[in-house]
């Protein structure tokens, strides 16, 4: 069974008991052989691995692993199959590990069936920890406002959904809402409507989300990949310079940094140390243009706000015209973004510059 669930999964290292026997055809990349006791074995793979499928017992399994667990945040996600291949079990970390959704998996490669016992898995209810996992959403709450929330809603508590107008999103039409979720059509009336949580699907800042704990409410702040880093620079500046403006930047209009969803500069910026490191501690793509992409978005505009789609467009830069464009930050923003303005316009330093766009029509494509 584990050598059919290994074939069935991209990836998947398999590791056997030795006494199972080398068979021809084994990939000694795939297949590691282990000797007894199992205990220093599982423990090991399950510190350095996140998803774990073991075919043994759940009670023997959680009694070796047990020592090693910290918590849902941290802890990989194990699946525990029974001799017979009839259950695949999700034991930890059942949604945001994964185990979950790992079970399903297991099953559907082996023929096994799935248990897994989360409460808003059993009662088809909104599972807030994982909401927009699969579109890139970063959650942004604490441990305890998580569980809280969760509770609330699984409880049949009150909860209030608020959805960020600017920020071009919309709720996942795959994750059920139940009655108890209330949509409201400002921020502000998470306040006045006796919540006992709130969930925030938005790319803004705003002094409400402190309102929103100090009145009691567990809050969960959902942060969807919305917007593109526009940045232009001299050679040799720092990550740590370039970081600093984006922060700064982003702050000083209210826009979550969690939400950039790419940076995007000049091709002859592609391979400009700091522009490269910033983009690998975010995680995100790095999209880069010709100077003829970047002058034909510019050319014709002035930077006034545009009435017709409330954004700003972009400046010609004349300290770039020596590299043979008119602007960097600006346009690739634009060009990345896929947008006809800004929403925040160029903002330089002393060495750098940052605009940031939004991405239109879909976030989920950055």
């Amino acid at each position: 069974m584990a050598r059919q669930l290994a074939a069935g999964i991209v990836g998947c290292q398999l590791y056997l008991e030795r006494k199972t026997g080398y068979r021809d055809g084994d990939d000694s990349n795939s297949v590691t052989y282990y000797d007894l006791p199992l205990r220093p074995v599982l423990q090991k793979i399950f510190s350095d691995n996140r998803r774990l499928v073991v075919f043994l017992p759940v009670g023997a399994t959680v009694r070796i692993l047990a020592p090693l667990l910290v918590n849902k945040t941290s802890d990989a996600a194990v699946v525990c199959v029974d001799d017979a291949g009839r259950h695949a079990v999700s034991v930890l970390s059942g949604h945001r590990g994964g185990a979950d959704a790992l079970a399903r998996e297991v099953s559907a490669a082996i023929g096994a069936a799935a248990v897994i016992t989360s409460a808003s898995d059993a009662l088809g209810v909104t599972p807030v920890d994982i909401v927009g996992r699969e579109l890139g959403w970063a959650v942004e709450a604490t441990a305890t406002e998580l569980t809280r929330a969760a509770a609330a809603v699984v409880n049949g508590d009150r909860v209030a959904l608020w959805i960020d107008p600017e920020a071009n999103v919309s709720w996942p039409c795959a994750v059920p809402l139940g009655k108890n979720i209330v949509a409201v059509d400002a921020i502000a009336d998470v306040l006045d409507g006796a919540f006992s949580a709130a969930l925030l699907v938005t790319d803004g800042l705003t002094p409400l989300h402190g309102a929103i704990r100090e009145a009691g409410i567990s809050l969960v702040v959902y942060r969807p990949p919305t917007m593109v880093a526009g940045i232009g620079c001299r050679r040799g500046v720092e990550v740590e310079h370039l970081r600093e403006l984006l922060a700064r930047t982003m702050e000083a209009h209210a826009l979550s940094i969690k939400s950039v969803a790419a940076l995007a500069t000049a091709d002859i910026k592609a391979d400009e140390d700091g522009i490269v490191e910033l983009a690998e501690e975010f995680g995100v793509p790095l999209h880069t243009f010709t100077p003829d992409q970047l002058n034909d978005s510019v050319a014709g505009h002035g930077k006034t706000t545009d009435s017709a789609c409330g954004v700003i467009r972009p400046t010609p830069s004349a300290a770039n015209q020596l590299l043979g464009v008119y602007g960097v930050s600006e346009p690739a923003a634009m060009l990345a973004a896929n947008s006809r303005g800004l929403i925040v316009p160029r903002t330089k330093s002393d060495r750098a510059t940052v605009a940031v766009a939004r991405i239109e029509p879909r976030p989920k494509d950055y």
